[in-house]
Formats: structure tokens, C-alpha cells, sequence
């Protein structure tokens, strides 16, 4: 395999313009998407592949605390930039740490004897653990209503991620629940599952 072979592909070669383009759902596409074997992606595409989800990545870690921050601490105009720069800085170490950890997949010390199965803090899978957008809403309405109520943003931030630990203490508890157990509690009605 030569280095032309190595940067852009072997064989008919990739289609770029396709990988690499938006497909606008009012517009007839010029190239239609291809599916590759299961091969070894060229070093270029690789790069370019990898660089975009990093971005993707970064995109959606960054934007909840920066949103969260916006509507608890500061307002516009961007008036304590160290605080917004120390959720989001907050939230990148955070998630890197989580990120490890689901990586490694720790075995729980004796919980082969306690619970009679082996249990794990993590998945053993490449995946990238960290903020979410889902609890904002929630957030949002929570701080506002302790602002109203008399309480800065930084004592309702704080409240908030209390609440919040305290509410993963709760689901590692449910997860060493059977599963059984935790149908009974959340029925399918409740989880749509």
C-alpha cells in the first residue's frame, strides 16, 4: 500500500464531496451517499471524520452550562465572564473524568459476594459522557423561582447541584436494584417501555 493509497483510500476511492457535504432536504442530491465495507478509513478521512465529531462533541458540552449560567448568574450583557468561563470549564473536566471512567469499566469490589454477580462502574465502550441538555428546562424554572423567592443565582446554582448529587445517589441505588424490582416500581405505563 503506497501513501496515496494510505492519506485517500484504495479502490474506486471515497466519495468526499458526499461525506463531507450537508444533503438539504429541498435540493435533488449530486451525490448519493455510498456504504463502505467494513475496511481501514483512510488517514484523510479519518482526520476530517474525527475533527467533526470532535467539534459536535465540544458543541454539545459546552452550551448547557454556558445556558444554565446565562440565566442563573449572568445576564446579557455578559457581565461575570470568569463564572460562565468556570461552568464550562466545570463541565469539560467533568466530562472527561466521566468519560474515563466509562472507558476503563472498573469492576465494584465484592460485589461478586454481595449482590452474586459482578458488577461494573462503566460500559468498557468508547462513548463521551457529559453535560445534557434535557435537565435544562427544569433548571431554568427551578433557579428563576428561588431568584423570585429572594435568592441569588449563585445560592440557587447551588441548591440545583445539590439536588442534582443527591439525585445521582438515587439512581446508582436504582441501579443495583433487579430488574424485577425496578419493573414493579416503574411499570410500563410510567416508562413507555
Amino acid at each position: 500500500m503506497g501513501i496515496k493509497q494510505l492519506i485517500f483510500g484504495e479502490g474506486e476511492g471515497y466519495d468526499y464531496g458526499a461525506l463531507c457535504m450537508p444533503s438539504l432536504p429541498w435540493k435533488k442530491q449530486r451525490h448519493p451517499m455510498k456504504f463502505y465495507p467494513l475496511d481501514e478509513l483512510p488517514l484523510l478521512l479519518s482526520l476530517v471524520m474525527g475533527l467533526q465529531h470532535a467539534f459536535a462533541m465540544v458543541g454539545g458540552l459546552i452550551t448547557p452550562p454556558y445556558v444554565v449560567a446565562k440565566f442563573s448568574i449572568d445576564s446579557f450583557p455578559f457581565a461575570k465572564v470568569e463564572l460562565q468561563q468556570y461552568f464550562i470549564v466545570a463541565a469539560l473536566i467533568t466530562s472527561g473524568i466521566g468519560t474515563i471512567i466509562n472507558v476503563l469499566k472498573v469492576e465494584i469490589p465484592f460485589s461478586k459476594k454481595i449482590f452474586g454477580k459482578h458488577l461494573y462502574v462503566g460500559s468498557g465502550l468508547l462513548s463521551v459522557m457529559g453535560t445534557s441538555f434535557t435537565f435544562l428546562p427544569i433548571f431554568e424554572i427551578a433557579i428563576l423561582s428561588m431568584k423570585a423567592d429572594g435568592f441569588t443565582g449563585e445560592e440557587a446554582y447551588g441548591k440545583m447541584l445539590g439536588t442534582s448529587m443527591l439525585c445521582a445517589i438515587l439512581e446508582i441505588l436504582f441501579s443495583l436494584l433487579p430488574g424485577k424490582t425496578i419493573r414493579k416500581i416503574f411499570p410500563p405505563v410510567v416508562s413507555a417501555v
